[in-house]
């Protein structure tokens, strides 16, 4: 979790928070949060696309 905040430029509670409410794609096994690797940089990939403007931000 603190790799995908610090990738992220995020806090720690941040992300969690944002776990927590499905933004971020991720699992709980037992009382621990796990992201998937292939997941999350398939997510970061889709909100990191190309806007209609041509430049690079959150779709």
């Amino acid at each position: 979790m603190r790799e995908v905040a610090r990738l992220l430029s995020l806090s720690l509670g941040s992300t969690y928070a944002l776990v927590r409410e499905g933004e971020i794609p991720a699992r709980k096994l037992g009382g621990r949060w796990v992201i998937p690797k292939k997941r999350f940089h398939d997510w970061l990939d889709d909100c990191t696309e190309p806007t209609a403007d041509g430049g690079e931000g959150w779709a």
